[in-house]
């Protein structure tokens, strides 16, 4: 019997259901078998709709085959510079995921802390590291944010660089506020090209998001708190209470950024703007407002716009 595909029983899930089988009795047939020789009709298998098929089996059968997808390079897990073409383009799959998040992120609760389906972001993360084409708009918007946060964290050295950990901390202990901008902006400087790109796209994405905290439900510190441990790590292994006090830290970093992000580093985010960026602003009242009732319901948060004024 052909052992079931890794997500066979969340797609059957989705219609019928699926039963545990009684103890001793015998497992229920999955696909139909092929007849003997005998006589019989031959019978076809089942199959799972691309993409949630396992990359080469017959399952993954009406997925289209991009030329040259066997000397394709993985996605995840990567160096940036890696990946970015020579006119210093991020990869159309990392375009494709950061426009559709700007698209329906600011309007989608609970982004980026809600989890999706492991099994459905793992068959799409096999599906992108082969080289074959995804319809990403086709998938949830919180599937969606859940492989961005995978694509992050597994960056070798992070996105933010662990190299760069001591300088990113050592900014951020500036009282001033000009003072830590300026030190904030010369540590950004020196991070690679390519991570600076993405750098810029992602604080951009999430200060959208922020903004329309009456709809998402996420503040900048809500956000922060959910991405800081894929952005940046400390260079070495510490006793969980100090890793606790370090990612802390970490967590206030990505506050400050997203709150600064057009003074740090400007709004160039050309080419993966969408329509609906316009037409949803969110008045200044109500992210000052927002901004206040998190400030007053977090210690964390009220330290921070301390050392932020």
């Amino acid at each position: 019997m052909t052992p079931p595909l890794p997500c066979l029983r969340w797609w059957e899930d989705s219609t019928e259901g699926v039963r545990e089988p009684s103890p001793g009795a015998s497992p229920p047939r999955l696909f139909a078998l092929f007849p003997s020789a005998a006589g019989g009709t031959r019978r076809s298998r089942r199959r799972l709709p691309w993409p949630f098929a396992r990359p080469g089996t017959l399952a993954a059968v009406g997925a289209p085959e991009p030329s040259g997808s066997a000397g394709a390079v993985a996605l995840f897990g990567r160096p940036l510079a890696d990946l970015c073409s020579q006119g210093g383009m991020l990869p159309q799959p990392i375009q494709d995921l950061l426009a559709l998040l700007k698209e329906h992120g600011p309007s989608t609760e609970g982004i980026f802390r809600l989890s999706a389906s492991e099994c459905a972001s793992r068959e799409i993360r096999e599906a992108l590291d082969s080289g074959v084409p995804v319809q990403l708009e086709n998938h949830p918007v919180l599937l969606l944010a859940v492989l961005l946060k995978d694509l992050l964290r597994k960056i070798p050295s992070k996105l933010l660089e662990v190299q760069l950990y001591e300088e990113w901390m050592r900014a951020m202990e500036k009282t001033s506020r000009q003072e830590r901008l300026a030190a904030l902006r010369e540590v950004a400087s020196k991070l690679p090209e390519a991570n600076l790109l993405l750098l810029r796209h992602l604080l951009s994405l999430l200060s959208s998001i922020s903004k329309n905290v009456a709809t998402t439900k996420m503040t900048a510190g809500n956000l922060a708190i959910c991405l800081a441990p894929n952005l940046l790590s400390p260079p070495q292994e510490l006793p969980l209470d100090v890793l606790a006090q370090e990612t802390g830290k970490v967590t206030q970093l990505i506050e400050f950024l997203i709150y600064h992000h057009e003074e740090l580093l400007g709004e160039q985010t050309a080419g993966l703007a969408s329509a609906g960026d316009e037409e949803t602003p969110s008045p200044q009242a109500e992210l000052e407002t927002a901004e206040r009732m998190f400030i007053g319901s977090s210690a964390f948060a009220r330290e921070n716009k301390e050392q932020s004024m």
